[in-house]
């Protein structure tokens, strides 16, 4: 060794001894195209090479891939399938090349595609939940390290572009030098090191995408610079990646209110010519959604390679978030109020499941149609939002390998911030009002009073705010010891310190009346507030008709209430600027993690065959401080309370992986997983949003005793890879649940007010079952230009239950599990060669739970059936350093709809979910 590489093994050594002990998770990186890298450094340590005779049978069993021309999209797929085949764990991927090509918009979206992976969007246009095998309870990781959004524990996966992503790989199962916190596994993403290039490499998009609901074209791109160089003191590297992302949206949805016993207004039920009771919707409306979002993503790493054996890095990663939208509301709440006329019913019968109802049993008929006119309620409300935040991780660390010995290190900083600021002008329509119900969500106002200006009144003002932090400092060294044993191999082992802390806090909710009250609603309003008096011109806006609509209506402009807020204020006699702020909306919490772990890897051979494994346990405890409100509703006082809570955990991992065939393997993993309680529902303050004319308050309130859910996970799977990028695969999962958390609504009354609370509980003993099975194949065999064909298909089939009480105080009983869909699938048709890439994608997943309402004639299920899309993306490679792309998302116009209970005659929301097509041009070089 020369005095220089001394020098530079030394000072690495220095640098590497002031982060702490080392760990090494990290896979050497392999050179690749930047469309094209597929090297994971986020996978579990890997065990220390081995002699032996599998590398003869790899030369004998290779594919011979003359004639064959690998694309990058192949090629992108050849290496999903290596990291799915040489984990030590039951994973999935999708990696850079193949992200570019979906048809879809964002990681959120492409994670869809992935086998047993659900994805569900939100109310603002966008993919915001994911799910593994029906379980939300996911640990997100970025390089390998805890990544959050907000208060929250995961990630929100849309704020980061799928341009900055070089692989997304999901975890199925567990084992100890992963980190805890989720039973339904783990999504790390990984981005792009310079070291993952040859040399120097540029790559940039641009893409206008228009969306047919917003009836916007927006721009979003990204741009990628990287390079490294040899000097006297090592190898370094560098690069940056911007992206920007704008985005107009518009989501609208159409609803019923819950199902209830139809009456006359005086009280009275209505019943069928046979006797039975009716049901009908308790009123109807429409919210709509529709926005403009920006988006903005930079992403740096710099390497330091003093050496073979030493490397130093230093990453990070920041985005920023903005939306500002309007959410006008639509509804007329007529049932019970005035008599129903021409009321018509169905077939479905059934007992009526309200519990406390004087008519709790008796034989209830959905009704399928009607008209109320009289004395009825009747507005539109629009809420303007304005939201922002952002989510930073910025790091630092090295890794040393030596000949028998890997040690690495890792010091971490994630910042992440929310903040919401809505302002809401409510206003009513004169009555006497006629609504027509037409069956499902099909509804409107005769005579369309609702599109006439001078018929609306100021009701309430409402405004609400809130703010949410999350910190964290965390650092992680690992090691791994070959012990060139003949059974026991190599041994991993680590420590981890995290500090944690998630701080929130809201404004008072409470709905002021206009100056000099509103007269009486709805019949007689006062002619002062009158909206056109108070504001002749610019309040209104003419919000869009949709199918189940067929009218146009007015709600307040977003513009007009956010530039003129004070001013709405004042005349309402509040002070200017912000709600003051309320204590049942106020928590901090602060959580510290202690964290060790060791496994063996281990292996030999069976009956011929080789096998390996890990035997493992992870050891955490955690120390968690909650500083927050609790509300005397008797004396409506907020007093200061803390809890403090410290608990072990242990979590030990088993898995078996037999190489039956160099490419046949059956792999068997048992591994205890817990997830901890989301912050928000660990608060035990009282938050309220009182009643209207109409419907009861909301209060929301979550619970300090819950504990974390545990899970014994057992999962096995047979993998055959017949060719490259070509394998068929098969698996059986079981998780053993204690403690899952889930949701509920229930009826109650506080400062003699009635409301609807909403609070998280911890049910009883559950399990989650299932199968998985995935196919992907390019059809090298056929003659051209058939060759180019391609097929990925999975399907995943969930079943689940949980003992939990049926409503909070309610009876326990046997229910589903939330957000599980029993079928799932994905099928996409590839087609690459001729510089030509196309996919066309078909996502299946059927109807599940989304929660649990307060208890309805039929029962306290909410039923989503989702919208099973078709996407299609196509490109055309120009030449080797230009590309042109077409995507086109929801092509056949697939929507979202919502029930209260089981079957279809019940309808509660169908959200109109839009079209999306974007055309733009991929630069490399």
């Amino acid at each position: 060794m020369t005095r220089t590489q001394i020098h530079k093994t030394l000072l690495a050594a220095a640098i590497a001894a002031s982060f702490g002990v080392a760990h090494a998770a990290d896979t050497p990186p392999a050179p690749a195209d930047a469309q094209q890298s597929t090297t994971n450094t986020a996978q579990p340590a890997a065990a220390p090479a081995k002699d032996g005779s599998n590398s003869d049978a790899k030369q004998k069993d290779a594919v011979n891939l003359s004639g064959v021309v690998v694309t990058p999209l192949r090629e992108s797929l050849q290496s999903a399938q290596s990291l799915k085949q040489d984990s030590r764990m039951i994973t999935d991927s999708i990696v850079a090349e193949d992200i570019g090509k979906l048809p879809d918009n964002s990681v959120a979206d492409a994670l869809q595609r992935i086998t047993g992976v659900q994805v569900a969007q939100g109310f603002q246009g966008e993919t915001s939940s994911v799910v593994i095998r029906g379980l939300p309870n996911v640990i997100t990781t970025l390089n390998g390290r805890e990544i959050f959004s907000g208060v929250g524990r995961a990630f929100a996966f849309q704020n980061l572009p799928a341009t900055a992503v070089k692989t997304v790989q999901v975890y199925k199962t567990s084992e100890a030098s992963l980190p805890d916190g989720g039973i339904a596994g783990m999504v790390d993403m990984q981005l792009f090191r310079p070291f993952d290039f040859d040399g120097s490499k540029v790559a940039a998009t641009f893409t206008e995408t228009n969306s047919k609901y917003a009836a916007h074209t927006d721009p979003n791109g990204s741009v990628l610079l990287s390079d490294r160089w040899k000097t006297d003191v090592g190898e370094f590297g560098a690069l940056l990646n911007v992206g920007y992302d704008k985005q107009h949206y518009a989501y609208n949805a159409v609803w019923n209110d819950f199902p209830k016993v139809l009456t006359n207004s005086d009280g009275t039920p209505v019943r069928t010519s046979g006797g039975n009771l009716i049901s009908a919707p308790n009123g109807f409306g429409a919210d709509y959604n529709i926005g403009d979002r920006t988006r903005q993503e930079m992403n740096y790493a710099l390497q330091w390679k003093p050496n073979d054996s030493t490397e130093v890095y230093v990453e990070g990663l920041y985005d920023w978030d903005s939306d500002n939208y309007n959410q006008p509301f639509f509804f007329s709440f007529p049932v019970g109020s005035v008599n129903p006329s021409s009321i018509t019913v169905g077939n479905n019968c059934y007992a009526n499941q309200l519990t406390g109802s004087a008519y709790y049993g008796q034989t209830i008929c959905d009704a399928t149609s009607g008209s109320w006119t009289g004395n009825t309620y009747a507005a539109t409300s629009t809420q303007a939002h304005q939201q922002w935040g952002h989510d930073i991780q910025n790091s630092i660390g090295a890794k040393w390998h030596g000949d028998r010995l890997n040690l690495s290190t890792d010091l971490s900083f994630n910042s992440s911030s929310f903040h919401d600021q809505t302002f809401i002008v409510d206003t009513f329509l004169k009555a006497p009002i006629t609504t027509n119900w037409y069956g499902a969500q099909n509804w409107q106002l005769g005579g369309n009073p609702a599109g006439n200006a001078s018929n609306y009144y100021l009701n309430g003002l409402f405004q609400t705010w809130n703010n949410q932090r999350g910190e964290q400092t965390a650092w992680r060294g690992d090691g791994n010891y070959d012990l060139n044993g003949s059974f026991f191999q190599y041994i991993d082992f680590g420590l981890r310190y995290s500090d944690h802390s998630a701080q929130y806090n809201g404004s008072v909710e409470v709905s002021t009346p206009p100056p000099g009250g509103t007269g009486d609603i709805s019949l007689n309003p006062n002619p002062a507030n009158q909206v056109i008096a108070r504001f002749p011109t610019g309040y209104f806006c003419s919000q869009p008709s949709t199918k189940a609509i067929p009218t146009t209506w007015l709600s307040g402009c977003f513009n007009y209430l956010t530039n003129n807020a004070d001013a709405i204020r004042s005349l309402y006699g509040l002070p200017t600027g912000l709600a003051a702020e309320n204590p049942g909306r106020y928590y901090h919490i602060d959580e510290k993690s202690y964290t060790g772990y060791f496994q063996f890897g281990y292996g030999n051979e069976l009956f011929g065959m080789p096998f390996d494994g890990l035997m493992g346990m992870r050891i955490e405890r955690t120390k968690r401080n909650l500083d927050a409100f609790s509300y005397d509703a008797s004396t409506n006082v907020y007093s200061p309370l803390s809890a403090n809570t410290s608990s072990p955990v242990y979590l030990p991992n088993l898995s078996f992986n037999w190489h039956l065939k160099d490419n046949l393997q059956f792999r068997f993993v048992a591994a205890k997983t817990l997830t901890y309680p989301d912050f928000g529902q660990l608060n035990p303050s009282l938050s309220l949003n009182p009643g209207t004319i109409n419907r009861a308050g909301i209060a929301s309130s979550g619970n300090p005793d819950l504990k974390p859910i545990r899970s014994n996970n057992y999962d096995a799977s047979l993998e055959y890879y017949f060719a490259p990028a070509s394998y068929v695969s098969g698996g059986v999962f079981y998780r053993d649940i204690n403690g899952y958390i889930q949701n509920y609504v229930t009826d109650v009354t506080i400062g003699g007010q009635p409301y609807q609370l909403n609070s998280p509980q911890s049910a009883g003993s559950g399990h989650l079952d299932g199968a998985e099975v995935a196919y992907q194949q390019f059809f090298d065999f056929l003659p051209a230009p058939l060759n180019g064909l391609g097929v990925q298909i999975n399907y995943t089939y969930i079943e689940g239950s949980t003992r939990s009480p049926q409503y909070i105080g309610g009876p326990v009983v046997t229910s589903p599990l939330q957000n599980v869909s029993k079928n799932n699938g994905n099928a996409v048709l590839m087609y690459e060669k001729f510089g030509w890439s196309a996919r066309l994608a078909y996502n299946y997943r059927s109807r599940f739970i989304d929660g649990f309402t307060q208890p309805t004639v039929s029962g306290v299920n909410d039923e989503i059936k989702p919208a099973n899309q078709v996407d299609f993306s196509l490109g055309y490679d120009i030449n080797q350093y230009f590309t042109v792309v077409l995507n086109a998302t929801n092509i056949f116009g697939a929507n979202l709809h919502q029930y209260w209970g089981d079957g279809d005659s019940r309808p509660r929301d169908i959200r109109y979910q839009d079209r999306t097509v974007g055309l733009g041009v991929r630069f490399k070089m």
